[in-house]
């Protein structure tokens, strides 16, 4: 749910105005006084020292020739000449293809604030799956400043307005002051606020290729990357050979339509999934009007909150979450970043509606963000309000007239309250309309809630070799959504050949979600994943199972010592195979158990709190046919009237077989996964 503190974010930083609004020109929002780069900066050499990477000990085996690890100082502040110099961290992944034209891609992180360099990034690329990557170029990870292993530390782990555990309003008094103070303690220790701006960190990626020694190289944004990205473009173009924008955020003020930009990105967003459920027979008949529902529940939760306790203390101050409709709708609002988790919404939609606290809590589990001191607050703070436009109030208000049901819960004026309490709106030369003939591929989610896809066609008309590409059923980040296939060959494609057109056939092919809208609803399924999750295992199911698997061990092993031995016993050689086949059956209907039950975790992680895939419903059938083949082998056993001291092995094994299998169908049922 953190992104339900992102929704004011751009509704402010990179604001809409309504058809009826005068847009500001750059120059009227910039003023006449325009940050310049201090002459004593201008002609400032960069230099890339190697280090430990600091996150060694969660990833040690790695070649440090191919994964180098280091830091560049740069000017905190390039305006002033007496600025201190500041690390900022950098992962080089170096190209595994001889790349004799020294050809790389530096990520540029979303957020603003969000963290880059982790084990993580070395575990991934040392995958098999992520080869054609590195075969391409060199690939460049670095924390942006006042982030994760880059200086400065300040306003980090600021916890969010519904982390508090208390309705969002006094959330947000909360959230403010915990900012207001660390920003207090920022100055105190002389960090320069001003310079954690788009327009600064952009003056860092150059200096980053500068002390790398890349002539030229190509950038790769996702999100904030984005607006990092175009400022990039501005301030070092001819150190650009090609530029991808993933789920781009417009520089410049844009008009909308007439409603804010947060606003109206849920609502396409939310219209985008409802037609792929109108398109699905199933789900229009099982869940109707997606988006009517959802508007309804928001309100519900905003008119009567929930409170959840006992959470993850390291997500929620005291493991308390008030569950309002502002924090619903963000809920709702990150899960749309995932396309992944569309086939699921029917469930969320009804955890919701039900009410279900079990469900509930693990979405907060999932979709919450834990306070990472990694996280960089302060420079989201700075970086929004050095980007962001002031609105007035007629344009507040004409905003919330053109989309009053989601307007309600989106709060847009969060961020605005704590610039003009803690800082100012004030923005820097990155505001700006991108005009280049840098080649750019522009990349959009039809379903993405928070840069739509009219955000990147936006931009298109400045940028005169530029490539729009939408992506069908698709949320936040469309190539990473889709890097093993369409995405990734497109990204590849275009860095391989920016001027080329591009071939987006591929786009077509990618399947609407197929919508889970029935569960078999049971909790137990949930329990159990979660016991084996944390890795308390379920002993005395597991011994069952190791009684039915001797089973099938001895009795071929004893039927074979018989035939050795010349010794067959015909009055019982039925009696044995049936038991054989009831343990063999009885095992199978356990095993299809637990596949259903971990594949419903895999595919459809939120429908597991509610229950399992309807198919689960066939162990316990498959079980109890297991029990009755060990049962009628009993009963062949008895009456063969050698049951008993005459062979009195056989007999022990008939009927421990039998209760094995009875205690596996019990285990089953008690699942949730009996008819009754």
């Amino acid at each position: 749910m953190n992104l339900v503190l992102k929704l004011g974010v751009l509704a402010l930083a990179w604001i809409w105005f309504g058809q009826s609004a005068q847009a500001q020109s750059v120059e009227e929002i910039l003023g006449p006084n325009r940050e310049l780069v201090h002459p004593i900066w201008q002609q400032y050499d960069p230099e890339f020292t190697p280090y430990i990477c600091p996150f060694h000990a969660q990833a040690p085996n790695y070649d440090p020739a191919e994964f180098r690890c280091g830091y560049v100082l740069v000017p905190e502040d390039r305006t002033d000449q007496n600025s201190r110099l500041i690390q900022l961290s950098v992962l080089q992944i170096k190209s595994t293809s001889d790349n004799p034209d020294r050809r790389a891609v530096v990520r540029l992180t979303g957020g603003p604030g969000g963290p880059s360099l982790s084990a993580g990034r070395i575990l991934a690329y040392q995958a098999p799956a992520q080869q054609r990557f590195r075969e391409a170029a060199d690939l460049i990870f670095f924390d942006q400043r006042g982030i994760g292993y880059s200086e400065a530390h300040f306003c980090r782990a600021v916890p969010r307005n519904f982390q508090f555990g208390v309705p969002t309003e006094e959330g947000t008094k909360q959230w403010i002051e915990a900012f207001e103070k660390c920003i207090a303690e920022a100055q105190f220790k002389g960090v320069s606020l001003d310079a954690y701006s788009t327009w600064q960190n952009a003056y860092d990626v150059r200096d980053i290729r500068r002390a790398l020694g890349y002539e030229q190289w190509d950038l790769y944004g996702v999100s904030y990357g984005t607006e990092l990205g175009q400022a990039v473009l501005e301030v070092d173009e001819d150190g650009v050979r090609a530029a991808i924008l993933d789920s781009v955020v417009p520089a410049a003020p844009i008009e909308s339509g007439g409603w804010g930009a947060v606003a109206y990105g849920f609502r396409s967003a939310l219209n985008s999934i409802n037609a792929d459920c109108q398109a699905d027979p199933v789900c229009a008949r099982d869940v109707g009007d997606m988006t009517t529902r959802f508007i309804e529940l928001f309100q519900a939760y905003e008119d009567d909150p929930l409170v959840i306790e006992g959470l993850d203390h390291g997500a929620f101050l005291d493991g308390r979450l008030v569950l309002d409709g502002t924090v619903a709708a963000g809920a709702v609002f990150q899960a749309l970043y995932i396309n992944s988790l569309y086939p699921d919404f029917p469930s969320l939609m009804r955890a919701f509606e039900t009410r279900d606290e079990t469900a509930i809590e693990a979405y907060a589990t999932v979709l919450g963000r834990t306070i990472d001191h990694r996280y960089g607050n302060g420079m989201e703070l700075i970086a929004n309000c050095r980007g962001a436009v002031h609105l007035t109030d007629e344009q507040t208000a004409a905003q919330a007239a053109a989309e009053p049901l989601l307007s309600r819960f989106m709060g847009t004026l969060q961020w605005g309250d704590i610039c003009e309490r803690v800082y100012r709106i004030d923005p820097d030369p990155a505001v700006k309309t991108l005009v280049t003939a840098v080649p750019v591929l522009v990349g959009a989610g039809t379903t993405d809630p928070i840069t739509p896809p009219n955000y990147g066609q936006a931009i298109m008309p400045g940028l005169i070799n530029g490539q729009y590409v939408e992506f069908p059923h698709t949320g936040h980040g469309v190539f990473v959504s889709h890097f093993d296939g369409c995405g990734g060959d497109l990204w590849l494609a275009f860095l391989d050949d920016p001027l080329m057109p591009l071939d987006t056939s591929c786009v077509a092919d990618i399947e609407a979600p197929k919508f889970l809208t029935r569960l078999i609803e049971t909790k137990a399924p949930y329990r159990f994943a979660r016991k084996l999750q944390a890795g308390s295992y379920p002993h005395g199911l597991i011994a069952l199972a190791g009684l039915l698997i001797i089973t099938l061990i001895m009795l071929p092993a004893g039927w074979a010592a018989r035939f050795i031995q010349g010794r067959q016993s015909n009055r019982l050689a039925l009696a044995r195979p049936l038991s054989w086949g009831g343990a063999l059956v009885s095992l199978f209907g356990l095993g299809w158990a637990i596949m259903q039950i971990l594949n419903t975790a895999t595919a459809h992680p939120m429908a597991l709190p509610i229950g399992v895939l309807p198919s689960a419903g066939w162990a316990f059938w498959i079980c109890l046919i297991g029990v009755g083949l060990c049962a009628f082998a009993v009963f062949r056993a008895v009456t063969s009237g050698q049951f008993g001291r005459a062979q009195i092995g056989t007999s022990i094994g008939l009927v421990i077989t039998l209760l094995a299998s009875f205690g596996v169908l019990v285990s089953v049922a008690s699942l949730g996964l009996s008819p009754v």
